[in-house]
């Protein structure tokens, strides 16, 4: 009874990890969401008996926080990284399967691992390619500490360095618009050079790259719940919640309000996304927090399309001049046996006209362009498809959102935020969301070292 209750508030990935990482402080822990399922951004569904993801999440050797998240819950397995070759394809235009480029890293240190295969990278010209060296080391040398960087747009700093409009289009997009979710012209300098100064410039093996082969809830969701479980721990879907409750003095939060009924607790993380923490804050704290409004959003579409036979023989792939960003083979993750036929995700990020189509027509585009790449599904026959949306998917990281990004304190001493949009200094990733998860547990730690909690009647550090 002296372990400090801590109610975490949503099930997303920061909400996931907050909570695992209260547990393992030896805290008891009550986490709510408000939907039905759990997952947050990351998240399944079935259909006819087959399982889709509701985005092709992804992951790089860098990704130190989303790496110790996976192993802690022993899902490394499931989702394990793959040296970095990515093919490029472009559509022939006359029936004949699509032409390839990789972008590949040798044995070489960063930068030069990438050179080889850039220097092969026949959709620029010799020009263009000679020229992706002086922006990569203008990428290198920018000090992310530097609040002017986000400021400017990506493509501003790459046309000051030598980059052509369609060396922008065909290969820094490839790598930017993923990861911000935004197009170079609209992306802040500041998150696209952490980008590729984490991933791709600072160590060789850092852009490896890994995704899962299970559904998204098997990798992230159920493994959750049973260490909770074994802890524990109190977890509760479709419960949300709708207000927090203060002391007399507005120095510290008491608890939570699910319809009508608070629920006392000694800390509180509210791990639930941009759109919805300032309507969740006291109303003395909202004025303090009106920037994350403007933070706006940028969606993520995924057209899943199901065929009898196999017509892809790449496990990942991008695509230049065509609408297909990546496309991904999850018949493994779907639930196809061998022979059974292959399942295609056609992942669309900064979708912001596609997030609004009817599905129909969405899934006929795309059907004709996975055509064009791939001359084999001329043969083929559509079985089923499917399209899933997240109209919130991440902040819209343009120039100017960095400096409206909170930390995870807040001025209720006991209160924390966590979440992709607080300022862990990474673009809105999965990365993003298990730091903050790890930051907002690690302020309650101090928080309850040094402070008395209520009901406790101790000093917490003797529970920790």
């Amino acid at each position: 009874m002296n372990r400090p209750h801590v109610v975490v508030v949503g099930a997303g990935l920061a909400g996931l990890s907050a909570a695992i990482g209260a547990v393992d402080r030896d805290m008891r822990v009550t986490l709510f969401e408000g939907r039905p399922r759990l997952g947050g951004a990351t998240w399944s569904f079935e259909r006819k008996g087959l399982m889709f993801d509701n985005g092709q999440h992804v992951y790089l050797a860098c990704c130190s926080a989303y790496r110790r998240y996976l192993s802690r819950i022993g899902s490394d397995s499931k989702a394990p990284l793959r040296r970095l070759a990515i093919p490029v394809l472009r559509p022939s235009g006359d029936g004949r399967p699509a032409e390839v480029a990789w972008i590949r890293r040798n044995w070489l240190p960063a930068p030069l691992h990438l050179a080889a295969s850039l220097g092969r990278y026949h959709y620029l010209s010799l020009a263009e390619r000679s020229r992706i060296a002086r922006a990569a080391l203008a990428l290198r040398r920018l000090d992310l500490e530097d609040p002017e960087l986000d400021d400017e747009t990506f493509e501003h700093f790459l046309l000051r360095h030598g980059q052509s409009p369609r060396a922008i289009r065909v290969l820094w997009d490839l790598i930017s618009l993923p990861t911000v979710n935004v197009r170079a012209d609209e992306a802040s300098l500041f998150l696209a050079a952490k980008v590729f100064q984490t991933g791709l410039l600072a160590r060789n093996d850092a852009a490896d790259i890994g995704w899962s082969e299970v559904p998204l809830t098997e990798l992230h969701v159920d493994p959750a719940l049973a260490i909770l479980a074994e802890n524990g721990a109190t977890v509760r879907s479709r419960a949300k919640v709708t207000a927090l409750t203060v002391n007399e003095d507005s120095t510290s939060v008491t608890g939570v309000v699910i319809d009508g009924e608070t629920v006392n607790a000694d800390a509180v993380i509210l791990a639930v996304n941009a759109n919805e923490v300032v309507g969740l804050l006291p109303q003395s704290m909202r004025g303090d927090f009106e920037g994350v409004i403007g933070l706006g959003s940028s969606p993520i579409v995924d057209v899943n399309i199901i065929y009898d036979r196999k017509i892809m023989n790449y496990q990942v792939a991008a695509g230049v001049d065509t609408p297909v960003q990546f496309v991904f083979d999850r018949s493994r993750a779907a639930g196809l046996g061998e022979g059974e036929g292959q399942c295609l995700a056609i992942s669309i990020s900064g979708a912001d006209d596609e997030h609004g189509e009817r599905p129909e027509v969405l899934i006929d585009r795309y059907e004709g362009t996975i055509t064009d790449l791939f001359p084999l599904a001329r043969a083929a026959n559509v079985i089923d498809a499917v399209v899933s949306r997240e109209h919130h998917a991440t902040f819209r990281g343009i120039p100017g959102t960095n400096r409206l990004r909170p930390g995870v304190e807040t001025k209720l001493h006991n209160l924390v935020l966590a979440g992709s949009y607080t300022d862990t200094g990474w673009p809105a990733t999965m990365e993003g969301a298990v730091r903050s998860g790890e930051r907002a547990v690690d302020h309650l730690a101090k928080v309850f070292t040094f402070t008395p909690f209520a009901g406790a009647g101790s000093v917490a550090k003797e529970a920790i």
